[in-house]
């Protein structure tokens, strides 16, 4: 008789683990990653300057890292914040072409708590062309992904998963 509570408490305990497991299941984000641009067609010549924006779309407050450090898709998430992927007038992917380095830890201050509906945009735009070689006439499709990696080494929450912006479409003239 004992062997058959403890199998049925077991069998029981097992679904119960299973069924928990899959309504704890993470949820689609609440966070959305946007990026835009100051104008849709620049000239050869001019910089092109990118603004990053997350928003809190979700009905909790969830803590985000502002700081928004440029990187490589290719190098270590803990080196990058925001990595590009470009679709160049060919189609083709472009390289990213500046150097890589250990950033470090951001500050406390990049910390923000973003409450339902609120957002945090980039302090200073970025110049896309310090990143790529956007020289060529022709239309680039811009789509840009935010990781971070810290907040747990000062004991913050903060969100740490990848979401990727719509892509933007812009055209470089002569």
């Amino acid at each position: 008789m004992k062997f058959f509570r403890f199998s049925i408490i077991l069998i029981f305990g097992c679904f119960y683990l299973v069924f928990n497991q899959q309504i704890e299941a993470k949820p689609a984000s609440a966070l959305q990653f946007s990026i835009s641009f100051d104008k849709d067609e620049y000239k050869t010549k001019d910089p092109i300057y990118i603004n990053f924006e997350l928003k809190n779309k979700g009905p909790k407050p969830i803590y985000v890292n502002k700081r928004f450090y440029v990187g490589s898709e290719d190098s270590d998430p803990r080196d990058r914040e925001v990595f590009f992927q470009i679709r160049g007038p060919s189609g083709e992917k472009l390289p990213y072409k500046a150097s890589s380095y250990d950033i470090g830890f951001p500050k406390t201050d990049y910390f923000v708590l973003l409450g339902p509906k609120e957002g945090i945009a980039s302090e200073r735009k970025k110049n896309l062309k310090a990143y790529f070689d956007l020289g060529a006439p022709g239309k680039y499709k811009i789509a840009a992904v935010y990781q971070n990696m810290y907040g747990a080494e000062i004991g913050i929450k903060a969100f740490r998963d990848k979401i990727k912006s719509k892509p933007v479409t812009i055209k470089v003239v002569e």
